[in-house]
């Protein structure tokens, strides 16, 4: 992803990982994982994308790497896997030739300043490394990186590290195609939770964690003032009054989080999930999942969500078609006083080496970050979004430098000297994946023009960030980057009970049965899922969450099925 916190969960389908069991053909159905990206000015939508994406399934298994063959764009995003050193997207290497060539494939093609200041810290792994090698950094944006995996996957050219979603490492480890960093994992034990799950899968540790991003609130103090609210929501009881507040006092929404098909949506509604007690994923003693989309908890944490409109009227109009770009911009124009999003919305305020953007001074003068307010179960919960670097094996890779340089580059990227070099350009969107790492000088003694507010919020609220099906399973699995794309971050539900007028119930069934069926379709599972019919109860929820059934002593949600 970009220096953005947007995570835009792009659909990723093991079937491309097929290619390395089929002699290089690709399945003709594809679709796609994720993680976090962004740019403003980038003409694609995630729907377009998933479009895009799934479209790969079609390349024909000709031994070249179509769609990887052209030059890179002046932006820095584009560059083939058999590029070598120039102008375009990619940065130093050799002509392809030597044994010693190394490739790595980044993401970060969207802010100048961090992709600058990564591939200057990638180049320095040549002085580094024990043996000599010629370090290759091509970046290839999340609108085109499938397209890459896959035709790079035919013609056994992978690079030998590509940053990516720790789910992904998981799916291509399954496949054969990368290998696990089991040992350089362990060498930590001070991984954040959710963190220190993302990439556990059947023994190992897939992927070595980079750095997180997180969604924030974003509060208009000025609105705030505005509406007699004098202090930042700490709880959603707080939240539900400040909200109210300035609905009714000022011409904005109170609380903006998306409500339209879109990952952020469904990114919002997971941490909602757990701040209720609840998770979408759960893992019994023997090893079996099951799927809890369709719990009582997630019923609750959708209702709750429900309720912003149907009961306490804090929404934003139109809301059913606010997408998190849409989202973003009520924020900036004045229309939502709190808005829970990625810090892309922060970073366009100020910059954190240009400071203050002046067409929005007043706004970015006035907003404060802020961790999502506690919700029943006490916890300040909120989405994580991030990258992990993993290792490909020869036989899928263009180089073959030794297994231990593409280790070593990957423990050396995720070391402080390294962190200290982009994460300031990076600020605030990029955050540390262990405790140790909140020592590193963007924390300790800000270089940036980032408010040192905005940074504590952030770093606040990491400890406590919560993934999808990681967090609650504590686990990952292939399936879980292709599910997460299918239903569009698990957003498919909630947009449907808010643009369509879905049965709460109903919606949340469909949702978790498709969820099953990808697991008892998934052949390195032994185990199936029994598909629902009925349910899930409000009388089962959490005891947590009950009083906001009834009403006892905080705002009541809306419940259809009184």
């Amino acid at each position: 992803m970009s220096g953005s916190d947007r995570y835009i969960m792009i659909v990723y389908n093991s079937q491309f990982m097929s290619a390395i069991d089929n002699g290089g053909s690709v399945p003709d159905e594809a679709a796609a994982g994720a993680d976090d990206q962004t740019d403003k000015d980038d003409e694609y939508s995630r729907r377009n994308f998933m479009k895009t994406a799934a479209a790969v399934g079609g390349v024909a298994a000709t031994g070249s790497l179509a769609g990887c063959s052209s030059g890179g764009n002046d932006d820095g995003s584009g560059g083939g896997s058999n590029n070598g050193g120039n102008d375009d997207g990619s940065d130093g290497g050799s002509d392809g030739t030597s044994e010693q060539d190394f490739l790595w494939w980044t993401m970060r093609g969207y802010i100048p300043a961090e992709t600058n200041a990564i591939k200057d810290a990638a180049s320095g792994f040549e002085d580094a490394a024990d043996a000599n090698v010629n370090v290759t950094t091509e970046v290839i944006t999340w609108d085109q990186i499938f397209q890459e995996w896959s035709a790079s996957l035919e013609g056994r050219s992978m690079p030998n590290v590509s940053e990516m979603a720790c789910e992904h490492a998981v799916d291509f480890g399954n496949r054969g195609a990368a290998r696990p960093n089991t040992e350089l994992f362990n060498q930590y034990d001070d991984w954040y939770e959710t963190i220190g799950n993302w990439g556990k899968f059947d023994g190992d540790f897939w992927g070595i964690p980079w750095f997180m991003e997180l969604r924030t609130s974003h509060i208009n103090m000025n609105l705030m003032d505005e509406a007699g609210v004098s202090s930042i929501p700490e709880t959603w009881e707080e939240l539900i009054e400040a909200g109210q507040a300035v609905s009714q006092n000022t011409d904005a929404a109170g609380f903006t989080t998306p409500g339209a098909q879109d990952f952020t949506t469904g990114q919002n509604i997971a941490a909602f999930t757990a701040q209720s007690d609840g998770g979408f994923y759960s893992v019994n003693e023997d090893g079996t999942w099951n799927v809890d989309i369709d719990s009582p908890a997630s019923l609750f944490a959708h209702l709750w969500t429900l309720s912003l409109r149907e009961q306490w009227d804090i929404a934003p109009g139109g809301w059913g078609g606010i997408d998190s770009t849409s989202g973003e911009e009520l924020y900036r124009s004045g229309r939502s006083g709190i808005t829970h999003q990625p810090t892309d919305l922060a970073r366009s305020l100020i910059d954190p080496q240009e400071g203050v953007n002046e067409e929005n001074a007043e706004l970015a003068e006035a907003t404060e970050l802020a961790p999502m307010p506690a919700g029943p179960n006490g916890e300040s919960h909120s989405f994580m979004g991030g990258s992990c670097l993993a290792a490909f094996n020869s036989n899928v890779s263009n180089h073959d430098p030794g297994q231990s340089v593409g280790d070593n580059f990957i423990d050396y990227m995720t070391q402080p000297e390294q962190l200290n070099a982009y994460f300031p350009v990076s600020a605030p969107n990029f955050l540390p994946v262990r405790t140790g790492q909140e020592e590193m000088e963007l924390f300790t003694d800000n270089p940036t023009k980032v408010p040192d507010s905005w940074l504590e919020a952030r770093l606040e609220q990491a400890p406590n960030a919560v993934r999808y099906g990681i967090s609650s399973a504590k686990q990952a699995a292939p399936f879980l980057g292709s599910f997460e794309g299918a239903s569009v971050g698990y957003s498919a539900a909630i947009s449907g009970m808010i643009g369509a007028e879905q049965d709460p119930k109903s919606a949340l069934r469909s949702m978790a049965n498709n969820a099953r069926s990808q697991i008892n379709d998934a052949d390195y599972f032994d185990f199936t899922v029994e598909e629902k019919d009925s349910g899930p109860s409000l009388d089962d929820a959490p005891d947590s969450v009950q009083k906001w059934i009834t009403g006892d002593g905080v705002p009541q949600i809306y419940n259809p099925y009184e």
